[in-house]
């Protein structure tokens, strides 16, 4: 277990889900920071993060309900707890709580008994007894549902004084790198692992859960059938989209360009779709039409529903993609993935043993979670398609 170094939580400056505006641009903490303004508005202490309080009796049965909101790549990487949970409490039931832009990821986990979203009248869960409540995420939506629960047992994080705030120990770590960048570039713990220390559950290498039902086996079909996949040895779909919050989540128009016309050219009995989200339209067009062989290449748009967007990743055998809702798919369905980061943590990520997780080493600027940045050397356009193609 983790404990923070000493935190100004009554500064004007700090929020409790992200850095502050000193850590940002200074690169500065609490301790060494002299922009401190005093919170005026906050009357009451912080209290000590305490200790984890534990029940023994794993064999009865549990009412376990999760919060987990956020974006959607987010909410099906978190599905890798649920495994453990069951292996843990055999005899339980779970109660998910997300956006409703979250559902198709969630609705057919048969791990899951309940789903409800946060625009929902949620009184009648408010008003229920839990026996274990999970909130793995220091937003302040999702802390402000999670205060309102009911429950022995509290793993996360909560609001206090209008904060967000770590509920125990176990939550520390994983706090202190949602508001200091320094430490989130020191990390060297999977998501995955860090989301089970959280809830005191042994994490034995479990992946993110999506079930692919007949219905969705059904459509994959149809889809196959409509592109005529069936006619090539092998079929790698690169996804452009990395959306809009990050830059450079997504690599560079030229890298995406050269890539797919050296697979074209060079793998003739291979197939090469693109596909992306609505966000990323104009970025989609311009690379779809400055190929080489255009007629080569399988345009999927971006238009596509969520459920479609998992059946053209189920029909893959290699996935290329950013650090986005594409990987997350790949992985839970145990696809060939590599994934090209830049401003996000590649730490975090995990293929489990099936591709590779890349990123450039010719700057120091990685994990930096800038939304912008105006530098002309990147960590985007120092990633060459020779560099992709050696790990597909």
């Amino acid at each position: 277990m983790s404990t923070l170094p000493p935190v100004r939580f009554n500064c004007t400056f700090f929020k409790g889900d992200r850095p502050c505006f000193p850590n940002k641009t200074y690169s500065v903490f609490c301790d060494d920071c002299t922009l401190f303004e005093k919170d005026e508005t906050l009357f009451e202490e912080f209290p000590p993060i305490g200790e984890p309080d534990f029940e023994d009796n794993t064999g009865d049965f549990k009412k376990i309900i999760i919060v987990k909101l956020d974006a959607v790549g987010d909410v099906l990487r978190t599905t890798s707890i649920l495994p453990s949970l069951k292996e843990k409490f055999t005899d339980s039931s779970v109660t998910w709580i997300t956006k409703e832009k979250s559902f198709d990821v969630l609705k057919d986990n048969e791990l899951i008994d309940e789903i409800y979203f946060d625009t929902d009248d949620l009184e009648h869960i408010y008003n229920d007894d839990f026996d274990i409540a999970i909130n793995l995420d220091s937003g302040t939506d999702s802390c402000s549902i999670m205060t309102r629960f009911n429950a022995k047992e509290r793993f996360g994080y909560h609001l206090i004084n209008r904060k967000p705030y770590p509920v125990n120990k176990l939550a520390a770590e994983w706090y202190l790198m949602g508001i200091d960048d320094n430490a989130k570039k020191k990390n060297t713990k999977t998501y995955h692992k860090i989301i089970h220390e959280i809830c005191h559950i042994k994490y034995t290498g479990s992946r993110p859960q999506l079930y692919v039902t007949q219905s969705k086996i059904k459509r994959a079909t149809e889809l196959n059938t409509k592109y005529s996949l069936g006619k090539y040895d092998e079929f790698i779909l690169i996804n452009l989209g990395g959306g809009n919050r990050w830059q450079y989540k997504k690599w560079v128009k030229e890298g995406y360009i050269s890539l797919i016309n050296a697979i074209i050219e060079t793998k003739p009995e291979t197939g090469v779709g693109i596909i992306a989200g609505g966000e990323d339209r104009d970025f989609y067009d311009e690379i779809a039409t400055s190929v080489n062989d255009s007629n080569r290449l399988i345009k999927l748009g971006c238009d596509n529903t969520t459920d479609d967007f998992i059946c053209y990743i189920y029909l893959s055998d290699k996935i290329f993609s950013s650090d986005s809702l594409a990987m997350h798919i790949a992985t839970a369905l145990d696809k060939y993935t590599v994934v090209i980061t830049g401003p996000t943590s590649f730490s975090e990520l995990d293929v489990f043993g099936k591709g590779a997780i890349i990123h450039s080493n010719k700057v120091d600027c990685l994990c930096c979670y800038l939304n912008r940045c105006d530098k002309t050397v990147t960590c985007m356009n120092t990633v060459d398609a020779e560099y992709v193609i050696n790990n597909l």
